[in-house]
């Protein structure tokens, strides 16, 4: 598969709206698989013109000119190949150390580069991302990123084929949310900035917020929003709603409730285990522990106002986790107990979103069983 794009490429994609903030907070602790793709292919460039180098200088979205590494370079006939290895910094990506190949033949379709996914870079399959289904799966921003380089070398006019070789790609994709976006056989090429900032929250965000635009295209009015993966196994079995609608949403419940109320969704439902979703309850957004926590004094609030004995509440206060609270608590009406904070939870989250959408809750325990729902939130059940 292969996609034709001209030199006057210019990106149209929901992705372009992150580079403004990634401008805002820029660590220059890495580089993207856009810019070592835009290096790798420079380093072709710079040796189809006769010189051979060990390092380029590439220039990225923000305006950043990074100098980066070569593996190698070597020329074969009218093509030349060269290698990138992707360095994150100290960021977590799965990509961190990822080897980008290319291979890079200058032709006769002047205007035009055409790019190839040879192995382990991912097709797009699904609509609604910002890359058409069919093609190699290479953000907008990337793209422009590449013609950029290439322009500074070949200057304005050239045609040129590209093929694109991840050796470990299809691998570490699996580790990705690729094959849930509806991206098969590899990796992406990402980055809006070039560059790579220790816990790139921006990417991880924005890799969140993708799973919207997808089930938004479905035609879809409603989102299931759960935390991970005890939120989604459960929701599969749980719910009588199209699986496409249910979007994994990370640590970001605040980002993922705006983002979707932006989209248009008319209902959101918030379905998770109790100990991420509770925090909502006294306007926790972000579920990361270093943004606070106050899941035990929570429930112990709402275990008292529901007429839970004093020595009772000692000991959820005092409880190692969510789950120790419920098993205490079911001596109670812990479901009534659970119904309430999840009523909290949507009167939370409405107001956050201004009303913009019908935001419902279910609370469910580590064995996903439900434990606690909001008034509404019935009808979504199987």
């Amino acid at each position: 598969m292969s996609v034709r794009i001209p030199l006057d490429y210019q990106p149209v994609s929901p992705s372009l709206s992150n580079a403004k903030s990634a401008k805002r907070k820029v660590l220059k602790m890495g580089f993207t698989t856009g810019t070592a793709l835009s290096a790798a292919s420079k380093g072709c460039a710079h040796a189809l013109k006769g010189e051979m180098k060990d390092a380029v200088v590439v220039s990225t979205p923000i305006g950043l000119r990074l100098e980066i590494p070569l593996n190698y370079v070597k020329v074969d006939g009218e093509w030349c190949e060269s290698s990138v290895t992707k360095n994150g910094g100290d960021d977590p990506d799965d990509t961190n150390g990822m080897e980008i190949i290319v291979r890079m033949r200058l032709n006769n379709d002047i205007g035009f580069i055409t790019l190839k996914a040879i192995r382990g870079l991912g097709l797009v399959i699904n609509k609604g991302l910002p890359v058409k289904p069919g093609e190699p799966a290479i953000n907008p921003v990337p793209r422009k990123q590449l013609i950029d380089n290439l322009k500074e070398v070949l200057g304005e006019k050239f045609g040129a084929e590209i093929e694109v070789i991840i050796p470990r790609g299809d691998s570490i994709s699996r580790k990705t949310f690729n094959p849930k976006l509806g991206i098969e056989g590899g990796v992406s090429i990402l980055g809006t900035s070039g560059i790579v900032k220790p816990m790139s929250l921006i990417s991880w965000f924005a890799s969140m917020v993708e799973q919207l635009d997808v089930a938004r295209n479905y035609g879809l009015d409603y989102v299931v929003l759960v935390p991970g993966n005890i939120g989604e196994t459960s929701a599969r079995r749980k719910l009588r709603v199209d699986e496409r609608s249910i979007v994994q949403m990370a640590i970001f419940t605040g980002g993922m409730l705006k983002a979707a109320a932006k989209r248009g969704f008319r209902e959101i439902l918030l379905y998770g285990h109790m100990g991420k979703l509770i925090k909502s309850a006294i306007g926790i957004w972000n579920t990361h522990y270093k943004y606070g926590d106050g899941r035990l004094e929570i429930i112990t609030a709402y275990a008292a106002k529901h007429g839970v004995s004093h020595e009772d509440l000692k000991r959820i206060l005092n409880a190692k986790t969510t789950d120790d609270a419920l098993n205490i608590l079911r001596h109670y009406k812990a479901d009534v107990i659970f119904n309430d904070i999840a009523n909290r939870i949507v009167e939370n989250s409405t107001n956050l979103i201004e009303g913009k959408a019908k935001v419902h809750c279910i609370l469910v325990d580590m064995e996903g069983e439900i434990v606690g729902k909001s008034e509404e939130a019935f009808k979504f059940l199987a």
